[in-house]
C-alpha cells in the first residue's frame, strides 16, 4: 500500500508552459509538498505532491492539462554518509526496481526525505518497515 499520491503533469517543452500550471496551483490556492521536473525534447514531466490531490488533478486537468496520479512511497532517512545506499540496498535485497527518486524539504534538517517509485510498492514498503526506515504519511508530507 503506497503513502502518497503524486501528480504527473505533462507539459510542451516550450517557454512560459511550467509558468501556465503554477498560475493554476496558485489560483486555487494549493501548496506544493514535493517537486521534480524531467524533460525530453518535446515534452516535460512535472511530478507534484500538493496539500490537495484531488483538488490539484481537477483544477490541471479543467485547465487543458494532461494529468495522471501515481501512487509512490515516501521516506525521511537521518541526514548522514550511506544511508541513502542503505535504501537502495534494502531494495535490492528484496528484488525491487527503482524507477526513479527524488528529493524534498523535510520537517529537520538532521533528516533527509525521498519521494520514490518502485515497480512494487508493498514489498518495498515491508522491506522498508522492517529496515527501519522511515515511511512518511501523505499527511506528514502536507504537513511539513
Amino acid at each position: 500500500m503506497a503513502n502518497a499520491k503524486q501528480i504527473s503533469v505533462f507539459v510542451d517543452n516550450k517557454p512560459n508552459q511550467l509558468t501556465g500550471v503554477m498560475k493554476v496551483i496558485k489560483e486555487n490556492k494549493l501548496n506544493i509538498r514535493a517537486l521534480s521536473l524531467a524533460d525530453t525534447s518535446d515534452f516535460g514531466i512535472l511530478r507534484i505532491i500538493v496539500n490537495d490531490t484531488d483538488k490539484a488533478s481537477d483544477v490541471l486537468k479543467k485547465a487543458g492539462y494532461a494529468v495522471t496520479v501515481t501512487e509512490v512511497l515516501a521516506i525521511s532517512i537521518p541526514d548522514a554518509p550511506g544511508q541513502l545506499s542503505r535504501v537502495l540496498d534494502i531494495l535490492g535485497s528484496e528484488n525491487v526496481n527503482l524507477e526513479y527518486l527524488y528529493a524534498f524539504t523535510g520537517a529537520s534538517d538532521k533528516a533527509v526525505s525521498f519521494v520514490i517509485r518502485v515497480d512494487d510498492n508493498s514489498t518495498a514498503e515491508t522491506a522498508f518497515t522492517n529496515g527501519g526506515i522511515i515511511i512518511l504519511t501523505e499527511k506528514d508530507i502536507t504537513e511539513m
